[in-house]
């Protein structure tokens, strides 16, 4: 690093393809907790690190969606297990991810932008240091996130809702698609009144602020990607922010994991859930 503080930190969130060349979405957090920029059509690794400035020896922590840490050969990793276990009824499980799938493997792009980062001197860390310089990296992934950050208490219970359905599939219509992506970009835009405090550049304004209902299949994704890469983006920066005490860390580095928010209501029933995951035989 080159020995400036934590004003000079940036906050990169990664929604990264799994494919070779396919797009990724990418935003940049500056230490002010403005998304300065973002961009959903690279397609490279060269591509996502020169735009978000990653081979320069600044202090950064970056977010990525996508499994890093991936040893089994078949199935799917134990922090799936778990994730689908805690999230199943909130409709936000992750796909398996094993080395059966090039993706994962030592020349796949996942790994082979892992690699880059590692000899670019960033430490792969699940828990981030709070409010200090470092050059760090952790696996995300938005779906559950969306779930955790935004919790719910009728006059009796603490709630969580279901995941956004802002992904386009066959039994979904673009009608409730495009409503979906709306509210995720209601949510993100709410982050302006809360801790930390999320704000948009002009340009991201601009970029975010189109008429959805206007699009449809790849149009459509790179405006899906373009907002998961932003919610990474903030991920980043809400852990930084808060440390250890806003890390909850499903798995662990020597078999996989992600990172979330933690719930910041009490008695959360998804904790509840987690506790049932990890004591459950493999």
């Amino acid at each position: 690093m080159n020995g400036r503080g934590p004003d000079e930190l940036k906050f990169v969130g990664i929604d990264l393809a799994w494919g070779e060349n396919k797009p990724t979405g990418v935003a940049i957090i500056n230490a002010a907790g403005t998304v300065e920029r973002a961009q959903a059509n690279l397609r490279t690794n060269d591509e996502i690190c020169d735009f978000a400035g990653l081979d320069s020896p600044d202090g950064a922590v970056v977010a990525i969606d996508a499994p890093l840490v991936v040893r089994n050969t078949g199935q799917c990793r134990p922090v799936e297990r778990q994730l689908t276990e805690i999230f199943w009824s909130c409709d936000a499980a992750p796909y398996p991810a094993n080395l059966s799938n090039p993706a994962f493997g030592e020349r796949g792009r996942i790994r082979t932008l892992v690699n880059r980062l590692e000899a670019s001197s960033f430490v792969q860390r699940p828990v981030i240091a709070r409010q200090q310089e470092q050059r760090s990296f952790v696996e995300v992934f938005p779906s559950p996130a969306l779930v955790t950050l935004f919790p719910g208490q009728n006059r009796r219970e603490h709630i969580h809702c279901r995941a956004l359905r802002y992904k386009f599939k066959k039994e979904r219509a673009w009608g409730e698609v495009h409503s979906e992506w709306e509210i995720y970009r209601a949510r993100l835009r709410s982050m302006e009144c809360r801790e930390p405090v999320l704000k948009f550049s002009p340009e991201v304004n601009k970029q975010i602020g189109i008429d959805v209902t206007e699009f449809k299949g790849g149009r459509y994704k790179q405006f899906d990607d373009l907002l998961d890469g932003i919610l990474c983006a903030y991920l980043a920066y809400y852990f930084w922010y808060r440390g250890e005490d806003g890390c909850w860390v499903v798995g662990d580095l020597e078999t996989g994991y992600v990172t979330l928010p933690r719930c910041r209501l009490s008695n959360c029933p998804l904790h509840a859930n987690a506790m049932l995951a990890s004591a459950a035989p493999e």
